[in-house]
């Protein structure tokens, strides 16, 4: 339906009523009738209640947009500018798009013959992609992604060639010990026409091989994120990492030097990649030691980047077999990923725990929650991630779900709605996504209720706008 404000002069046709006061016009369109449409040459999205990313209070105001992009924040009264197709906001709730800053663009799937054999599924990859639109995120950053294949699939998305996000996207991550230092910036070197946002070095990775392909990243302009182990965060930091994965590093020179032997020792009677170690380590971590307070201090300082991941820990160590995730209402929205995640082999990194194993970690995990608290404190840039494509991580809906485990860690959800706009926005030095604010992407999410009283409110979601173009409707089961 469309309509024309108001005038001097009348006319009434099927489904239009036109009044003209001058040359210029105002249109009014639902909604609906825009989906799909490329985006106007103006827009006003009126009467909504602003939460602009930076996580300030909500504001009554308006946003036009101009093709693609943010053109004024205008107040809430006042005559809508000529030539505008307004988008009755009906006093919902507009935010910045959410940004994923840990999700993989290219889903692995296993073998045929469910041996431990994997391969990436391009189809998949896209489905799980599209899903993440409807879920309101708009942004994603993929921090391990296959060199070739992966970054034109970057590219695809960001060309509007697959419904999708816009991405960000690492090299293949790198990891293998044995790498001499000039194997490691050959690594680096091949990866260039490829034209990487980033390069991600793994858990197994001295501190010697972490420096170099930051120093040799760092030569081409390319930002380097790290999984670590061998190398702790405080070394990565003194290294010039750029961002850092999953709250933790699990390293055994983040823990106390007495706790640091039993947790060697305990290792030792553990089956190589064995996730049981995860649980000593962390029942021997000490908050208020001299390693982790030195950590958290040399990551604020640097400005280091922390995408915290709690919903890959819950997921995996919470329950067996997927826990309450199991059952959660979309754990189907892309049925090849729920049949891997049931009937594949060597897919949970848990098949050893028992059940005690389960509650050790469930009574250890609230020290995982104090230390986030400890980073925020300490002002560490957090952003929100998911850890997309491990099991149980249901695509678009485990964002949300990360929202609610931040939140009950004690952050607020101003501080939850911070990381994913304005600090997901600074880690990825962009001034093109992540903020309502004029010049930036019109990706936005008109959501029906406020996230301010309930994160949980983050799913209310109305409409998906990206690039100035409604792209959904919100999921749909």
């Amino acid at each position: 339906m469309l309509r024309l404000t108001k005038i001097k002069l009348r006319c009434s046709l099927p489904g239009l009523s036109l009044s003209i006061m001058s040359a210029a016009f105002v249109a009014v369109v639902q909604p609906d009738a825009a989906f799909g449409q490329a985006p106007s040459a103006r827009i006003l999205i009126d009467h909504v209640n602003i939460l602009d990313g930076r996580g300030g209070p909500v504001a009554k105001g308006r946003v036009l947009i101009e093709g693609q992009r943010i053109a004024q924040v205008l107040p809430e009264n006042g005559p809508a500018p000529a030539d505008t197709t307004i988008i009755d906001g009906q006093d919902g709730y507009l935010v910045p798009g959410f940004i994923d800053m840990h999700a993989h663009l290219m889903q692995p799937r296993c073998a045929a013959d469910d041996s431990a054999t994997q391969h990436f599924d391009r189809a998949v990859s896209e489905q799980q992609l599209s899903t993440l639109l409807d879920f309101g995120i708009t942004t994603v950053r993929s921090p391990a992604t296959p060199t070739i294949e992966g970054l034109r699939l970057r590219d695809d998305l960001n060309a509007g060639a697959v419904r999708g996000p816009r991405a960000f996207a690492s090299a293949e991550l790198i990891n293998d010990a044995k790498l001499t230092d000039q194997q490691l910036r050959n690594i680096v070197r091949d990866a260039m026409p490829y034209r990487p946002d980033y390069f991600k070095v793994y858990a197994r990775l001295s501190p010697q091989a972490v420096g170099t392909v930051i120093d040799e990243a760092h030569r081409h302009g390319i930002p380097v994120i790290g999984h670590l182990g061998r190398t702790s965060w405080l070394e990565a930091a003194q290294l010039g990492i750029d961002h850092l994965a999953h709250t933790v590093d699990w390293s055994p020179k983040t823990l106390t030097p007495e706790n640091r032997k039993r947790y060697l020792e305990l290792a030792q009677g553990y089956n190589a990649g064995s996730f049981l170690a995860r649980i000593d380590w962390l029942e021997l971590l000490d908050l208020s030691s001299v390693e982790v307070k030195s950590m958290v201090a040399e990551v604020a300082k640097r400005g280091i980047s922390v995408d915290l991941t709690l919903i890959a820990y819950d997921t995996k160590f919470a329950a067996p077999h997927g826990g309450r995730y199991a059952n959660n209402r979309f754990a189907k929205i892309v049925p090849a990923l729920y049949h891997d995640w049931t009937q594949c082999r060597n897919i949970t990194s848990t098949d050893d725990w028992s059940e005690q194993d389960y509650r050790r970690w469930n009574a250890a995990y609230p020290k995982l929650q104090t230390l986030v608290l400890m980073m925020r404190d300490a002002g560490v840039l957090l952003t929100t991630g998911t850890d997309l494509t491990n099991p149980w991580i249901i695509p678009g809906e485990s964002l949300h779900q990360e929202f609610e485990l931040l939140v009950a860690a004690g952050l607020s959800p101003s501080v939850v709605l911070k990381m994913t706009g304005e600090n997901a926005s600074r880690a990825l030095r962009s001034n093109d996504v992540g903020l309502i604010q004029p010049g930036r992407f019109a990706d936005l999410v008109l959501l029906t209720n406020n996230p301010l009283d309930n994160i949980a409110n983050t799913r209310a979601i109305r409409w998906v706008m990206r690039g100035g173009q409604l792209v959904s409707r919100g999921p749909q089961r």
